[in-house]
């Protein structure tokens, strides 16, 4: 057992009881350290005065002391009691507004799909055909390029 270690468990033994095995260890280093030994005797003396003195008594005045300061916050008690309940609704509101918040972003209603143009013929049930044949059956070339050009700005408004 070193120094550092005896006077560890010097301390310790102070306070609580040591075991069997470390009492013997400090004994048997107490024996053969007198630089141990000395602060062994020093710890033993300011333990015995510490244990030798009376227990102080209470100040002068005390109670009356004690007491003066508790009627004082007697009457400072509602402004605690608005403190404390203003930090709780405070909290609370902050809470629900955060709960709130949270339940407008998960439950958010969903936004209408929008319908590709195939959907789109076939629950209004229109026949894409229909316009197609208008523009096949010119018989010049211009006329169908003009009707295609047309038809396509048209869908491109829709």
């Amino acid at each position: 057992m070193d120094c550092k270690s005896a006077e560890r468990l010097l301390l310790r033994s102070f306070d609580w009881p040591v075991e069997d095995g470390q009492q013997a260890a400090l004994r048997d280093h107490l024996a053969g350290c007198p630089a141990c030994r000395a602060k062994a005797s020093q710890y033993g003396l300011i333990r015995d005065v510490l244990k030798g003195s009376a227990d102080p008594g209470p100040l002068p005045y005390f109670r009356e002391r004690v007491l003066a300061r508790l009627r004082e916050q007697e009457r400072q008690s509602p402004v605690r009691m608005w403190l404390k309940w203003a930090h709780r609704a405070a909290a609370f509101s902050l809470a629900a507004f955060i709960l709130f918040g949270a339940g407008v972003l998960l439950f958010k209603p969903q936004e209408p799909l929008e319908l590709t143009q195939v959907e789109t013929l076939f629950l209004r049930n229109e026949n894409p055909l229909s316009d197609a044949a208008s523009v096949l059956d010119q018989t010049r070339a211009e006329d169908k390029s003009m009707m295609l050009i047309f038809a396509s700005a048209d869908l491109a408004r829709r």
